[in-house]
């Protein structure tokens, strides 16, 4: 018995032990996505299939396999399975690589693609003007605890990724 368990007349006893708590963990959850095959409207050579969309971003997030990534990776049920060269990541500006598109009309001859995933605030800077669905998510009051994702693909914004953040 310790000085102080004398002093104060405690005794360990199982009734006073310590309970275990369960150990809490992050859980990610998607709240809003939006994925805009044309963009800029009828401009010749910004459309493109949402497959295609979809298939890039997991391409590029695949490189870094995070909580958050493997989240969005899964929601986006990539029908093509693209190959991603020239991968980056910064934590500021978030994710870019090559990606080469060889889906539909390009299967004879595949093309690159530019892939830009990050927070709007940068993300914006490197494309045209956002779509009104996509411009709605970027204007909306985030919770605290959710995050706002862009992807641009050759410099045009095709997809918005609300993220929400828990603790369970």
């Amino acid at each position: 018995m310790g000085l102080f368990s004398k002093l104060f007349k405690r005794k360990n006893s199982p009734a006073r032990s310590k309970v275990d708590a369960p150990a809490l963990a992050e859980h990610f959850t998607i709240t809003d996505l939006v994925v805009v095959p044309a963009p800029l409207g009828n401009v010749r050579g910004t459309t493109l299939d949402e497959a295609v969309i979809r298939s890039c971003i997991a391409a590029v997030l695949k490189n870094n396999p995070t909580k958050v990534n493997n989240v969005i990776i899964d929601q986006m049920k990539a029908t093509y399975d693209f190959l991603s060269t020239g991968y980056s990541h910064n934590t500021e500006r978030g994710y870019a690589a090559v990606v080469r598109d060889n889906s539909g009309d390009h299967k004879e001859l595949p093309i690159d693609r530019r892939v830009l995933i990050g927070s709007a605030g940068y993300v914006r800077r490197a494309t045209t003007d956002l779509h009104a669905d996509i411009s709605a998510l970027v204007s909306r009051e985030l919770p605290v605890d959710s995050t706002l994702h862009l992807a641009a693909i050759d410099g045009i914004a095709y997809a918005a990724i609300i993220m929400k953040r828990e603790m369970k």
